[in-house]
């Protein structure tokens, strides 16, 4: 269950996220149930996802190959599923995207949203500065999607060396390092992953490249990483199991918590 005050801030988050959610609707995105305000508060209730890619890479601190190249395609497939419906997520880093119970990247977080509807460019874009690309940084007038490809290849970063692209001990010093110096791509062990990155991470966006075309690249051709849904009999397990649990279990379970300050 997510709570959030109703000051105006809190209030244009939940108006966006809310409005995203009910436009998308796909597998790679997390569900969003219901929502009401009681006592001041607005109240989101989301499908239940057991934990975050950032809490994974936490934990994990390297990640196979395999482990690398299968939750990277998820992330693309799930932000491809927003472009499709025109959705910017605009907040895209590790915290926002959830592994479900299928070990599916679930991406979330609408809260910095936009539904482009025509072919202006954004001017205004909020978000978390690590991953906003130079464009955003400068103040220009910017293609919110390209900047969903840059926060990629930062997330596809982190997700490959636990590091930033870029250092910096202050936001000045982070961003005129994004600014002015290459990623450290040389961290990175695989080297055709590492072509990926740099791709996403082109200071110029028209040089950055489409969802579409990064999950053309031979890297993403896999056919296992598409998912297969859970054999029948283990479905009915789970749901003999679910039978026998008490009203409360059942309520409280398809909801999730979060936190705006992780990674």
């Amino acid at each position: 269950m997510i709570q959030h005050t109703t000051e105006n801030l809190h209030l244009k988050f939940n108006k966006n996220e809310i409005d995203c959610m009910k436009e998308v609707d796909n597998n790679n995105i997390v569900r969003l149930y219901d929502y009401d305000y009681y006592d001041g508060s607005v109240y989101l209730m989301m499908e239940f996802c057991p934990t975050s890619l950032d809490k994974f890479i936490r934990k994990k601190r390297v990640l196979t190959r395999e482990q690398l190249l299968k939750y990277s395609y998820g992330v693309l497939k799930s932000i491809k599923a927003c472009h499709r419906f025109n959705v910017a997520h605009l907040d895209i880093k590790p915290a926002n995207f959830l592994i479900d119970n299928y070990d599916r990247i679930r991406v979330c977080d609408f809260g910095f949203s936009a539904i482009h509807q025509d072919e202006h460019l954004e001017e205004n874009c909020e978000g978390s500065v690590p991953f906003m690309p130079p464009e955003v940084i400068l103040g220009h007038p910017h293609d919110p999607f390209k900047a969903d490809v840059w926060a990629i290849g930062v997330t596809f970063f982190i997700m490959s060396t636990g590091k930033f692209p870029w250092e910096g001990d202050d936001r000045k010093t982070l961003c005129d390092n994004l600014l002015k110096e290459p990623p450290r791509t040389e961290l990175i062990q695989c080297k055709d992953y590492a072509e990926v990155i740099e791709k996403c991470l082109a200071k110029d966006p028209n040089e950055r490249p489409s969802i579409d075309e990064l999950l053309e690249l031979p890297l993403f051709k896999t056919p296992h990483f598409d998912f297969k849904p859970a054999h029948r009999n283990s479905m009915i397990s789970h749901l003999r199991a679910m039978r026998h649990r008490s009203l409360p279990a059942l309520i409280v379970s398809p909801v999730v918590c979060r936190s705006r300050t992780s990674l």
